[in-house]
């Protein structure tokens, strides 16, 4: 299974790495697809590719990727455990925040990564892909921190690593989210998670996330 799933989201690469969807394939550099396990049980969503990503077509090589990679260290898991993909994966010139046509434009690929793979557990990093993935308007504040369930799928929303780069108090947060990440990693979580609701659960269908 491994390997098909290996091989489907390659197709999907070159069958997207092109695309003129929106109006940032004219300023990017590289197309950052994601990167990782393809049978990973833990994918990480954040929100577009920065100056780093951007240059190298690579997720999460920055300074948030470096506290990405000390918050697996600290629940033993390495990127080649997990894999990590963007709402976006095409860079925001100046990095600023994805816009709504941008996202419409791109989803798509992110929910066909996410349909190959078919992962145990979503972590949404930081509020676009949050919005995205539980389809709501609400902050990540209320929602930081809370299992949810979408169909056969446990979302769990967290701050983005780049928030400790600004905010250093955020690092012991984060911490203790990724603590919970190891635990329902291990755990039946059915019985916990907060499930959306019918009207959710045909608004995802709708989407085609679920």
């Amino acid at each position: 299974m491994g390997d098909e799933k290996r091989e489907k989201l390659k197709d999907l690469y070159y069958k997207i790495k092109d695309c003129k969807k929106c109006s940032l394939y004219k300023t990017k550099n590289k197309f950052v697809f994601g990167g990782g396990n393809a049978n990973a049980e833990l994918v990480f969503v954040g929100e577009a590719p920065g100056k780093n990503e951007d240059l190298k077509g690579k997720p999460f090589v920055g300074r948030a990727g470096k506290v990405l990679d000390d918050l697996l260290g600290s629940i033993n898991l390495t990127r080649d455990q997990v894999f990590i993909a963007n709402v976006l994966k095409c860079r925001p010139p100046g990095n600023r925040d994805p816009r709504a046509e941008e996202v419409e434009a791109c989803k798509g690929h992110l929910f066909n990564q996410l349909k190959i793979m078919e992962p145990k557990i979503i972590c949404t990093l930081g509020k676009h892909s949050t919005q995205l993935i539980l389809n709501t308007k609400q902050g990540i504040t209320g929602l930081r921190g809370k299992v949810y369930r979408r169909g056969n799928k446990i979302i769990f929303p967290i701050n983005h690593p780049a928030a400790v780069l600004y905010n250093p108090s955020k690092y012991g947060t984060l911490q203790k989210d990724f603590k919970r990440i190891e635990e329902l990693l291990e755990e039946n979580i059915e019985k916990e998670a907060v499930n959306l609701g019918e009207e959710k659960k045909e608004e995802s269908r709708q989407l085609g996330l679920f």
